[in-house]
């Protein structure tokens, strides 16, 4: 599964920040991104590594550190070999 939410910031006071989550799959390789338009960060952005998820599968935590912005639209983008058609979720 592929989710965007807004998590709190514990490290800074002030807006939340967008956390991008890939879990439960197999095999370990997966991979995750943000994009502004057709742009992809790599400013402010801070991924976990490939980690287990606790039931036998894998997972991936990308978060943006800039607070969400009015107008301003974010892509999650996630790749895995088994997705036929790799999701895109935006916030």
């Amino acid at each position: 599964s592929l989710s965007i939410c807004l998590g709190p910031s514990r490290c800074q006071p002030g807006p939340g920040r967008l956390l991008c989550s890939l879990m439960h799959f197999q095999p370990a390789q997966g991979q995750l991104s943000w994009c502004q338009g057709q742009q992809e960060l790599w400013a402010h952005v801070v991924a976990t590594a490939v980690g287990p998820s606790g039931d036998w599968s894998q997972q991936l935590l990308v978060l943006l550190q800039t607070p969400p912005r009015r107008g301003v639209t974010s892509r999650c983008p996630g790749e895995h070999g088994s997705l036929e058609h790799p999701p895109s979720p935006h916030w």
